[in-house]
């Protein structure tokens, strides 16, 4: 079973984007994230109790704000060097739904019945996982509009957990809108067929997964933005290229682009693809 921990940015009130991304760990490659997110602890504290450290959350590590004030830049930088690199090595991809805010708002009615953009991103975030999950088996005999089964391509969804229950709530709505508790009971509205028959809520500071995948986003969105990293990342020993965080993982990165939904809700959403690098 694949894991796809999903996260979401933009909920500042300052982007112009709200974004929902799903990190897929796929089956046998946790071991190997674990190992990577153990070294870029280490790059913190070095020589510190591991139990002291909490989590790894982009926006604090990048800047160097609390608790990672006072940690020299190249340290910090090393640090999301060696979390993105276990997202490269280990070929984990990323699918994320980013929508424009000022396009939503000029929207209606919204799309999916959304009260909130980030809710439509979520919703078409679940999708570009399926779709992911299906074209991971995909042959290309396969009949038109049929569905092809792998349960070895079945993942399971976990979020960030947080304490507004009317928001989990939301989230629990729009998966049970895509994934029917009885999906082979003739319920022609199952939309999510490998995904697991419910979704989970983990605490961030014990899942490595949903650590990475908020570095994932951060950096994911500042393109979609616009927002120009730090020159400091160019004097790390390799990595010579301009907004080198985002070109470090672009290769693993996916636009979800479900169907029909992309077809008719396209210019609502951002695509890295189509801003320059």
């Amino acid at each position: 079973m694949h894991l796809a921990y999903f996260d979401e940015t933009g909920i500042d009130g300052h982007s112009s984007v709200a974004m929902f991304g799903a990190l897929i760990v796929p089956a046998g490659t946790f071991g190997a994230a674990s190992v990577m997110h153990h070294n870029a602890i280490r790059q913190i504290l070095p020589t510190g109790n591991l139990d002291d450290f909490q989590e790894f959350h982009a926006s604090a590590l990048y800047h160097g704000k609390k608790p990672f004030e006072g940690i020299d830049e190249p340290k910090r930088f090393l640090a999301i060097l060696t979390l993105l690199a276990a997202v490269r090595v280990e070929k984990m991809p990323f699918i994320y739904a980013a929508i424009d805010r000022r396009e939503f708002a000029a929207t209606q009615p919204h799309p999916f019945g959304a009260s909130k953009p980030l809710h439509a991103a979520f919703h078409m975030c679940l999708l570009g996982v399926e779709e992911w999950a299906t074209e991971n088996h995909f042959r290309p005999d396969t009949p038109p509009d049929t569905k092809l089964l792998d349960w070895q391509d079945t993942y399971l969804c976990i979020l960030d957990d947080c304490e507004n229950n009317n928001l989990k709530n939301a989230y629990r709505r729009t998966y049970r809108t895509l994934r029917s508790k009885h999906p082979f009971a003739g319920i022609p509205s199952n939309r999510l067929w490998h995904a697991h028959d419910d979704m989970f809520f983990a605490d961030s500071t014990d899942s490595l997964g949903l650590q990475i995948a908020d570095l994932c986003n951060y950096f994911v969105r500042l393109h979609l933005e616009g927002i120009a990293e730090k020159d400091g990342v160019l004097q790390l020993e390799g990595m010579a290229e301009k907004n080198a965080f985002y070109e470090l993982i672009v290769p693993q990165v996916i636009c979800a682009k479900p169907s029909p939904e992309w077809q008719k809700y396209s210019h609502l959403f951002r695509n890295h693809e189509d801003i320059p690098h």
